[in-house]
């Protein structure tokens, strides 16, 4: 529900009511069900409605399906050792969070502009 305007650049989208959807997302949903790449979907939805500290919440939300392992993977179950969908999402995130995106490039609009944080960036394009 949230990836058409994270993920998808959701022209179309009413940001008013994605933002309400974010926000019960983000305040309802069984965080520990969730899957690696869902964090950093949500980031980028709430990077792209202009709520970069939420973003930043979602990409540093401490449940054990956000981490990454010794191998770089997201840990997801057991037996599932290799999960990249989390890996290549977390790229991305941070990649639009710092360089935007088509029609919106302005560099490091994703961070909070609240002086806590210092972000460097080098040769990232902005995404479609």
């Amino acid at each position: 529900m949230v990836a058409a305007l994270g993920v998808l650049p959701g022209e179309r989208i009413n940001h008013h009511r994605m933002r309400q959807t974010l926000k019960k997302v983000k305040d309802e949903w069984d965080w520990n069900s969730a899957w690696g790449w869902d964090f950093p979907m949500c980031a980028m939805t709430a990077a792209r409605l202009g709520e970069s500290e939420w973003a930043v919440d979602f990409l540093l939300m401490d449940r054990m399906k956000n981490a990454y392992l010794q191998n770089g993977h997201n840990y997801q179950r057991k037996g599932l050792t290799s999960y990249l969908p989390g890996n290549g999402a977390l790229l991305l995130a941070v990649a639009m969070m710092a360089a935007g995106y088509a029609g919106h490039e302005e560099t490091l609009f994703g961070f909070p502009k609240n002086g806590e944080w210092e972000v460097k960036m080098e040769g990232i394009h902005p995404i479609l």
